[in-house]
């Protein structure tokens, strides 16, 4: 192994618990990292055509009898020499699979269908790098390089739009991904093997309440498989739908393990009254986790490091750092169960009613999708307010990327109805990219599972005719018929309770007139049911984001220093609203100048516990 290697190496392992695997030969090196909490070892497996490696959790069905993770490793091997890589694709679970051929020197990298585990390619003349962290290919890199329209997408979106990263030339990788590179000629292809077909196949026949009864039993056999061997529960619970289906789906299976729910954010936010009424209803635990004042800036540092600059900063402290609050105790050995992506699995997502309101239900051109998709999908300020802070020759790149990131993906879905083009463009972008940080920041200590990610709902969820997927007018059916504990607790705005009763749609008809009539009032309310008071805290804040404002030297080029500073400055000062903005600007600045620190040579760091089965450490 090379000197790049290892200082690769030693930039990925920044947790004591974490196990290395490593496998080394002429031209081929592999390194599997995991916590022991998450994966089980053996990771690596060795015969004399192949060395297989793999990371993540399976549920398949046909292999639940396998308890040792090295009879699997076998049996994902003997698949792939019997079936090639079309055989480990849509596997039931979250995975990265892969397979060197020894002999015919061919790489072969199989991915599950979401790529919630996200991974990053470097190719260069010769050689091709794939890793799990951008960090650990900046040694491969001639130069360490901000690319332009990654971050205009961060400053635009709070994401990654495609694959895009904020280094130049380390991009990231699709979901469902199939690579194969071939040593000799030097020869790589990438594909992607599915792309969430909503609107594709036929639809579902049947009722509504026949519909919602499939839709709970998928549910309910997803929940099952993943729970096997599963003795305590950590139950993040907002009162959303997806994490009161979660709770519902849990209380009436036949789980008689531990667990512990817990809310996060101000005592007074729907979050922790309507998550801690629905514990109480199910007699389970609840921890209530207040929202620190310094909850952007608490873990700024870390949070920009560990994840590479892929969120923004306000996301730091609720999904990141949350489950490891000293008020719930020692958590060691808790599975994460999450509601993670449910919403748009099951009909929408960040943007709730938005697509057919501006698009309705015809097919439109592509001109039309792409600025709902902009519009919807916009964290901060208008893009064109943005584009401002680039020096000029590379706001015309970052912004001209960005739109054709976005044409090339809306192009072969303009036929079909907006609602599908731009939810399946959601999934593919900010879900990918955004919401997948939920399982990346949980599973770097403690396991994540959750149903709705589960191939048997998702291929059910797919044929569900338009007129119940949309509006989640299934997902919300399914709750009341069938897990009626929880839908008898208020939700959203409203707060009224998921049931039938006319006088639900009365009492909120009544209520959106009130609140309309008396602004006041709606805003106070407003202020009350908030996770968190983002424009108090950044007041609060001030003196923490001015003694980090020196970071945003790093950004320069692409951004014109000048600028950025003064409007960086206007923020803080109110002067720019909503300021939420900020927390987009320092995980890019903070995260390159902790690489520029690391990327010279240092003494290594705190190594792993070592597994190095064969090879060269």
């Amino acid at each position: 192994m090379g000197p790049k290697w290892q200082h690769g190496l030693e930039l990925l392992r920044h947790h004591p618990e974490h196990v290395l695997e490593q496998h080394s030969e002429p031209g081929f090196h592999i390194a599997c990292a995991y916590h022991p909490e998450v994966c089980r070892a053996p990771r690596i497996l060795k015969s004399e055509h192949y060395v297989l490696a793999y990371y993540g959790n399976m549920y398949e069905d046909r292999w639940v009898h396998i308890d040792d993770s090295r009879v699997l490793a076998r049996t994902l091997l003997d698949t792939f020499v019997e079936r090639g890589p079309g055989g480990l694709m849509h596997l039931n679970g979250r995975y990265d699979i892969v397979v060197w051929d020894r002999h015919a020197r061919v790489l072969h990298h199989i991915g599950d269908r979401f790529g919630a585990n996200r991974h990053y390619l470097l190719k260069r003349p010769g050689a091709l790098h794939l890793s799990c962290e951008t960090k650990s290919l900046a040694p491969h890199l001639d130069r360490i390089e901000i690319d332009p329209a990654a971050l205009a997408s961060m400053l635009g979106f709070g994401f990654h739009l495609g694959d895009l990263t904020l280094l130049r030339d380390v991009r990231c990788l699709p979901n469902a991904r199939q690579i194969r590179y071939r040593a000799e000629p030097d020869e790589l292809t990438l594909d992607s093997y599915w792309a969430y077909p909503y609107g594709e196949p036929e639809p579902w026949h049947g009722t509504e309440a026949e519909l919602g009864e499939a839709l709970h039993e998928h549910l309910k056999r997803a929940l099952a498989r993943r729970m096997r061997g599963v003795n305590k529960i950590l139950l993040p619970i907002s009162g959303g739908l997806d994490s009161r289906t979660m709770a519902g789906l849990l209380a009436s299976s036949d789980y008689s393990g531990e667990v512990l729910a817990y809310s996060y954010g101000q005592a007074s936010s729907r979050d922790v009254r309507y998550g801690r009424a629905i514990a109480r209803k199910l007699g389970y635990r609840h921890v209530a986790i207040p929202t620190p004042d310094d909850f952007v800036t608490r873990h700024i540092r870390d949070a920009a490091w560990f994840f590479d600059a892929e969120w923004s900063a306000e996301l730091n402290w609720g999904p990141r750092f949350s489950h490891l609050h000293p008020s719930l105790g020692d958590t060691r050995g808790h599975v994460a169960l999450s509601g993670m992506f449910g919403d748009l699995v099951l009909g929408e997502g960040a943007f709730v009613g938005a697509y057919r309101r501006l698009c309705g239900d015809d097919p439109q051109p592509l001109d039309t999708l792409l600025q709902a998709f902009i519009k919807c999908n916009l964290e901060y300020l208008p893009l064109a307010a943005t584009r401002t802070l680039f020096q000029e020759a590379a706001a015309d790149e970052a912004y001209d990327r960005l739109q054709e990131i976005v044409r090339t993906t809306l192009s072969p879905l303009k036929s079909q109805r907006p609602f599908f083009a731009l939810n399946r463009s959601e999934f593919l972008h900010r879900q990918r990219r955004h919401t997948a940080t939920v399982a990346q920041s949980l599973e770097y200590d403690r396991k994540a599972i959750t149903p709705f990610l589960d191939r048997d709902v998702v291929d059910f969820a797919t044929r569900i005719p338009y007129e119940h997927l949309t509006g989640k007018v299934l997902y919300k059916h399914m709750i009341r018929d069938h897990l009626p504990s929880v839908a008898a607790i208020p939700y959203g705005k409203t707060g009224l309770p998921l049931s039938h009763a006319p006088i639900r749609a009365a009492l909120q008809w009544r209520l959106k007139k009130m609140l309309a009539r008396f602004p006041g009032l709606a805003k106070r309310v407003h202020q009350n049911s908030s996770n968190f008071l983002f424009q108090d805290m950044i007041t609060g804040q001030a003196g923490t984001f001015r003694a980090l404002e020196g970071a945003l030297d790093m950004l320069a080029p692409p951004l014109d220093l000048r600028k950025v500073r003064a409007h960086y400055d206007d923020m803080l000062s109110g002067t720019i609203r909503p300021a939420d903005q900020i927390a987009a600007f320092l995980p890019p600045a903070l995260f390159l100048m902790a690489l520029q620190q690391r990327i010279q040579p240092t003494p290594a760091l705190p190594r792993a516990r070592d597994k190095t089965p064969g090879g060269q450490a």
